[in-house]
């Protein structure tokens, strides 16, 4: 049989609660559809005066307006904590009922709704890590809603094995894999030290504090130390043969050379550029083919100044293609940049399938508090998104430099993380850079990735690329 979900479309925020009802379903491994038709468990999403007598499990919806974070605490719901206001659940009136601010607090984490009621950002315009209130409670680094979902699958089965049944099994991921991975790489640099570069970059000096000149001139005095000689960065061949010699592909994403408008934090570096690649020098441009053509998925690393900008990122998107020679279906922005308001609707309109920018800088977990492709809810239009959000849950940088640790303790971390998802049987999407495949400079960040590689090949990982897993995502559907 299948589980069916049937929303009272009369209540308010009917079209809110659905979608949380949607995202959680997608979860449980388990076969549904929407509607009343069949046999199988309705959950129904509504108040439970209104729930059909054959109701399995009911969903009551409250809007009470905000929920304001910092009024948020943590409340016990089956084992599971639920960050909602004082901390308090409401007693259910019914059995099968899950307390009223269950569902609102799933809506609240997976709409990101703090963002939208926080103003407050970073030098960068981003929404801190640590600003959340889920690092505050301590749940930042927990798949709640993933947890959430296995909530309702247990509930669901019980149903179910109450009356000899059983509802048809909807893996997550393809051969009954527990969990997967997305394993990803930002192009930011692509040299170590250049003179042409430094040029590019001296060129949009503001003035003498400003970012461009120090860089411009570091960049240029490390060109002069370093010509003749094989630059450092030039390792993408190391990630390419430890990640095919695991039958693994990855997602890079590049810069577009051409951004609509320059901001001095912008890649330098462009698609004529020469680089070193597997005993040979080419292009740039020439590297982006030859990893789309090896299976590796190529994608948009959205200039500084676009995350608003859906035109400037078809634009970008276009050169991306022209280069691989492949469609790019995938974006990540660059530093993060991300504006819950604008930033999925410029994707969505510059047609990308996918993006994996919603992760922190400076914090490891679930923004959304979700392991798992989910499409995001666009609070204006009242409906969700038409592209995957594939939320980003881990940087090297936020190892080794924000929470300064060495090689040994940053593997553990990356160790528990990926213990975590697996226990989840959700999606970790991790992001390191190649050019800190540099062991001399960068000490710990190579071992850390091969760490991670080594325990995602071990537990029987599905270990894809964005553009799979996207498709994979959208294919599976809901039964």
């Amino acid at each position: 049989m299948i589980a069916r979900l049937v929303v009272d479309t009369a209540q308010d925020g009917a079209a809110e609660a659905g979608w949380a009802a949607t995202v959680l379903l997608s979860l449980t491994g388990l076969a549904w559809r929407e509607g009343d038709v069949g046999d199988g468990p309705v959950v129904f999403v509504g108040a439970a005066g209104r729930a059909p007598a054959d109701a399995a499990i009911i969903l009551p919806w409250i809007d009470p307006g905000p929920w304001l974070p910092a009024g948020l605490l943590l409340a016990d719901c089956d084992g599971v904590p639920v960050p909602c206001p004082d901390g308090r659940l409401s007693a259910p009136s019914d059995a099968r009922a899950l307390p009223a601010e269950w569902l609102r607090a799933v809506f609240a984490l997976l709409s990101r709704e703090e963002e939208r009621l926080e103003t407050a950002r970073d030098q960068w315009e981003c929404f801190a890590g640590t600003q959340t209130r889920l690092h505050a409670l301590g749940v930042l680094e927990r798949p709640l809603a993933n947890e959430y979902a296995a909530l309702l699958a247990r509930r669901l089965g019980a149903w179910a094995a109450a009356r000899n049944a059983a509802i048809a099994p909807l893996p997550l991921w393809p051969e009954g894999k527990r969990y997967a991975a997305l394993l990803s790489h930002d192009v930011d640099e692509v040299r170590f030290g250049s003179l042409v570069e430094a040029a590019r970059l001296l060129a949009l000096t503001s003035g003498p504090r400003s970012y461009a000149l120090r860089a411009g001139l570091t960049q240029a005095a490390r060109g002069l130390a370093g010509l003749g000689r094989t630059d450092p960065y030039w390792n993408f061949e190391r990630w390419v043969a430890a990640e095919e010699s695991r039958g693994f592909r990855s997602s890079f994403f590049f810069c577009a050379p051409a951004p609509a408008r320059r901001h001095e934090y912008d890649a330098r570096y462009r698609f004529g550029d020469r680089v070193d690649f597997e005993g040979g020098r080419g292009t740039v441009s020439a590297l982006l083919a030859r990893l789309a053509g090896r299976g590796f998925d190529v994608g948009l690393h959205g200039s500084y100044l676009s995350h608003r900008d859906g035109e400037d990122l078809a634009r970008q998107r276009a050169q991306i293609e022209a280069a691989s020679g492949r469609p790019a279906p995938g974006t990540r922005q660059h530093f993060l940049r991300f504006d819950i308001a604008r930033t999925w609707r410029a994707q969505e309109e510059a047609g990308f399938t996918y993006d994996s920018t919603l992760g922190y800088n400076e914090a490891l977990g679930f923004r959304a508090g979700i392991a798992a492709p989910f499409a995001p809810w666009d609070a204006a239009a009242g409906r969700p998104h038409r592209l995957l959000e594939l939320p980003l849950t881990m940087m090297d940088g936020t190892l080794f430099r924000t929470l300064g640790l060495d090689g040994a303790r940053a593997t553990e971390r990356v160790q528990r993380h990926l213990g975590a998802v697996a226990a989840a049987g959700g999606l970790a999407v991790l992001l390191w850079h190649p050019n800190y495949a540099w062991e001399r400079r960068f000490p710990g960040w190579w071992t850390a990735w091969e760490a991670a590689l080594d325990r995602l090949a071990a537990d029987g990982a599905w270990v894809a690329s964005g553009r799979e897993i996207a498709d994979w995502w959208a294919k599976r559907g809901s039964g």
